[in-house]
């Protein structure tokens, strides 16, 4: 049995990487509580200061408290403000103690945010991404310190370095790969192919422009933008478009080969925006010469 929580179709994409911009002043409503409203499998509570338990529906978290994700595992939780998130398998995510902060250790998540609620960020290991609003996912696997960030909306989405001193706005179907704490390549990805085959969005109908899933006029926001998005981007296709890339995947702890070629590069992602294939991603060519991964 298999999720498929992140598949891909992308392509790279030239572009300048950019000192962080000024924060703009905007109202905050603070995060203070979270409901688990559904989970799938193996879910784990880490309530701060007590012991680890299973987790249930209809738990409560507060700032502090965080959990965990066994395999083909998800966790769904809605903010006091409104927000969605969806925790995918062999994740470690909290919810930090401060005004809008989020922490995500391993695995990945989906961040639905209602426009207008102020500035939230999200950290992993090596990087950082600062959203005002609507949809965007996160990756970040251990063994090969790599962190992927995915914009949904055209919504200011801002990818940081680990040191926090260069930085991206993304636009919708835009993904930033960060590698060993720097900005490493840009690409492109599908977004129809990533609503229809993704589970971590499944049953939202963020492409549906008509859907009744989501009733809540707040969460009804994030999806004007999603699908708004779509109509906007251009389908991939072309040569250059490849279909998971080894380093969208989740490995299961062991170090990768090409983690290590990379303590040289530079910061800038568009000095290579080629995407080299290792052992464990093997590609062939279909007939209308796309690569694509097995």
């Amino acid at each position: 049995m298999s999720y498929k929580l992140l598949p891909l179709l992308i392509t790279a994409v030239w572009g300048a990487i950019a000192l962080p911009l000024p924060h703009q002043a905007d109202a905050t409503t603070p995060l203070v509580r979270a409901v688990i409203k559904d989970l799938r499998n193996w879910v784990q509570l880490m309530p701060k200061n007590r012991p680890k338990r299973n987790a249930r529906r209809s738990d409560a978290m507060s700032p502090g408290d965080g959990l965990s994700t066994g395999r083909y595992s998800l966790a769904e939780l809605l903010f006091n403000d409104g927000s969605l998130a969806r925790v995918g398998e062999r994740a470690v995510f909290n919810f930090l103690a401060r005004a809008r902060n989020f922490r995500l250790n391993n695995g990945t998540v989906l961040l639905l945010i209602p426009p207008g609620r102020g500035r939230t960020k999200i950290r992993t290991p090596n990087a950082a991404a600062a959203i005002r609003g609507s949809a965007l996912f996160v990756r970040h696997d251990t063994a090969s310190n790599t962190t992927i960030v995915g914009a949904l909306t055209n919504s200011g989405i801002e990818v940081f370095n680990q040191k926090g001193s260069r930085s991206k706005v993304l636009k919708a179907g835009q993904m930033m790969v960060v590698r060993n704490g720097r900005l490493w390549r840009l690409y492109e990805f599908d977004l129809r192919n990533f609503y229809r085959t993704s589970d971590l969005v499944k049953d939202l109908e963020l492409d549906n422009p008509n859907s009744v899933v989501i009733p809540d006029p707040a969460l009804a926001t994030v999806r004007a933008e999603t699908t708004s998005a779509i109509k906007e981007q251009t389908p991939l296709q072309g040569k250059d478009v490849v279909e998971n890339p080894s380093f969208v995947a989740l490995t299961d702890g062991k170090k990768r080969p090409d983690s290590e070629e990379l303590d040289g590069e530079k910061d800038e992602s568009e000095e290579d925006s080629s995407v080299i294939a290792t052992d464990n991603n093997p590609v062939t060519v279909t007939d209308n010469n796309s690569v694509r991964g097995n």
